[in-house]
């Protein structure tokens, strides 16, 4: 998920032109009200449990030809907080590129859209009622549609308060200029059907729970893999899904601008991860016994809930969350400690979770679509 500015000023003009409207027009309608500063802190706290920065924020990481310094690129590229790497100076402000791989010869580039209130290449012309559509539907003021990734894929059910805060938290944003690049797809993305609640649920309860994994937290899309065009959730990745559970480390967010594809992060080289199975903390599953507030401190802190073969704490992978859910509510966390503690197991054997291929780019290709990169693979992954 770097802090961020708030600013004011039109409100003040907004609460006064309001208090001036109610002696002519009665109370305005909900979403006429200006927004309050609760609503977005709660639209702050949605963006950042939501990781929106970690796709809409690009890296601030110096280009080095030729990869510089090899034994500073191995402490530098196995920092575990990756989150440092973003610039804060254009936060929120899109331009990450996605390489997507549609088959040998068919890929796409879908660049990250600006999100802050910058009148020309980002949000400052859009009403608040126009970003809470893009948010729960993908279709733009525009009649576009946006390509969606998770969490925004499943956004749709994201509840109306929940979407009308974070629309507030990103138009009070301070504008930052930066025109992104048009995106590249062989097909015309579909809109979604917004179909959450007018309120999100609330409370330590199985029901928060069900609404954070399903509307804005990604524990499921990270966490599950496809069998034949069946879901399974939260029994971890698999080789079977490309997609879903598979995490390229990093395959289309580079850490530098001249890295595409495949970049070699966090890892000194190339690496393969699949999410972890979460059901075996489920009912009759091996880690049955591990405690709930483990499981918020996996969530929170990035520490495994086993500990290593000496007694001590581990660290969970790089590419766990953890940064952007320490400031996760005790609530929230809780009531998703224990939804997990309710899973029926499920059994997963992927093995080795993180396959490491140092500098072999083509086993690592190999190993994420079952097939040897085509030329046009290369292309588009910027490989000779």
């Amino acid at each position: 998920m770097p802090s961020k500015r708030v600013r004011y000023p039109f409100q003040v003009l907004a609460l006064c032109l309001s208090a001036w409207g109610l002696a002519w027009a009665g109370p305005p309608a909900e979403k006429d009200k200006a927004p309050d500063a609760a609503s977005i802190r709660r639209g702050k706290y949605l963006a950042t449990i939501g990781v929106c920065e970690a796709c809409h924020t690009p890296p601030a990481v110096p280009a080095v030809p030729g990869g510089g310094d090899p034994d500073r690129e191995r402490l530098f590229r196995m920092d575990p907080d990756w989150v440092r790497y973003l610039d804060p100076q254009r936060q929120l402000a899109g331009g990450v590129p996605f390489i997507l791989r549609l088959s040998g010869t068919t890929h796409g580039l879908v660049v990250t859209p600006n999100l802050t209130p910058d009148v020309e290449t980002g949000l400052g012309s859009w009403t608040e009622d126009e970003i809470v559509e893009v948010l729960r539907t993908a279709r733009r003021k525009d009649g576009r549609v946006l390509f969606t990734f998770p969490p925004h894929s499943f956004y749709n059910h994201m509840a109306l308060e929940d979407a009308r805060s974070l629309a507030r938290y990103l138009k009070s944003l301070p504008p930052i200029r930066n025109p992104i690049q048009p995106r590249t797809l062989p097909f015309e993305p579909q809109p979604m059907v917004a179909d959450g609640p007018a309120r999100a649920p609330q409370g330590r309860t199985r029901e928060r729970a069900t609404y954070l994994m399903g509307a804005l937290v990604g524990c499921r899309e990270c966490h599950s893999h496809h069998e034949n065009g069946t879901l399974v959730e939260f029994a971890g990745g698999s080789p079977s899904d490309p997609f879903q559970g598979s995490f390229r480390l990093g395959p289309d967010l580079p850490l530098r601008q001249l890295e595409k594809g495949f970049a070699a992060f966090p890892y000194p080289g190339f690496a393969v991860l699949y999410g972890s199975n979460l059901t075996v903390l489920g009912h009759g599953g091996a880690l049955e016994r591990v405690p709930t507030e483990r499981i918020v401190r996996a969530i929170r802190q990035g520490i495994d809930v086993r500990e290593d073969e000496y007694g001590r704490p581990r660290p969970i992978a790089h590419v766990m969350m953890w940064q952007f859910y320490k400031d996760m509510a005790d609530v929230d966390a809780l009531a998703l400690a224990d939804y997990l503690k309710t899973l029926t197991p499920v059994a997963n054997p992927v093995g080795v979770r993180l396959k490491l291929f140092g500098t072999d780019w083509e086993a690592a290709f190999q190993q994420t679509y079952g097939e040897p990169p085509t030329p046009e693979d290369r292309a588009a992954f910027g490989m000779p």
